[in-house]
């Protein structure tokens, strides 16, 4: 006679895994904002299953358990809510955490490139001031970044007013380079981006453009609730 369990064995959470580290990553920062979004994504469809486990009962995260006389409600699965619930806790915690480690490997995985010395590397400028005066530079004085990508992927078509996009500098006509990681070379073209930013909420994503012959960096955060459609307030077109 085969033996019962209860409760039954979970299969394993790819959420409950370990957090990506850094070390493991060594060198690939780029890599390891990747693996963490790719965490994020999974935590996500995770809280969203658990999500669906309470809606089946008809209950919420806050919902009495108990009926009028204090006695467990006989009308409802108390353990498989219980147990959706704590594990609701755990993951919200984690994506959180992962959000907050997200934030800062994009920082670095785009952040300007050094020399062994320590000093940021730039462009080799011209002797000639002439040269000088006509060399491309970031909104900062900086000379251009040198894995700048060679097409731009996307124009920025409009902003709404008081969104993400807008309180980040984005701007109509502005160009954007590089989305997150993604570029003209990415596969899936400007459906990448909108990839990116449906796993991103809340999480500052930089974003490198050209605005009248001038290149910078932006950080845009995308967020629900700032008064309009979509978590950016944007609309971008292909190029």
């Amino acid at each position: 006679m085969q033996e019962l369990v209860f409760p039954p064995p979970e299969a394993p959470s790819t959420a409950s895994l370990p957090m990506p580290r850094p070390e493991a990553y060594e060198g690939e920062p780029r890599e390891y904002a990747r693996a963490l979004m790719q965490r994020k994504d999974d935590i996500e469809k995770e809280i969203a299953s658990l999500k669906d486990v309470l809606n089946s009962h008809g209950v919420t995260p806050r919902t009495s358990l108990t009926d009028n006389e204090g006695y467990p409600r006989g009308d409802i699965d108390i353990y498989a809510i219980r147990h959706a619930r704590s594990s609701l806790v755990r993951l919200q915690n984690d994506s959180k955490t992962v959000s907050d480690l997200l934030a800062t490997a994009l920082q670095d995985a785009f952040a300007r490139p050094t020399h062994p010395n320590g000093n940021a590397s730039s462009t080799s400028i011209p002797s000639s001031s002439q040269n000088i005066a006509a060399a491309p530079r970031q909104a900062n004085g900086d000379s251009i970044d040198v894995d700048w990508p060679e097409k731009a992927i996307a124009r920025v078509n409009s902003v709404a007013f008081q969104s993400p996009a807008l309180q980040a500098g984005l701007q109509s006509n502005d160009l954007i380079y590089d989305f997150a990681g993604v570029t003209h070379l990415s596969q899936g073209g400007i459906q990448a981006i909108g990839a990116v930013v449906s796993r991103s909420e809340g999480v500052s994503l930089p974003i490198r453009i050209l605005r009248q012959e001038q290149k910078t960096t932006l950080h845009l955060t995308p967020r629900n609730g700032w008064g309009g459609r979509g978590t950016l307030g944007c609309h971008i077109l292909p190029v």
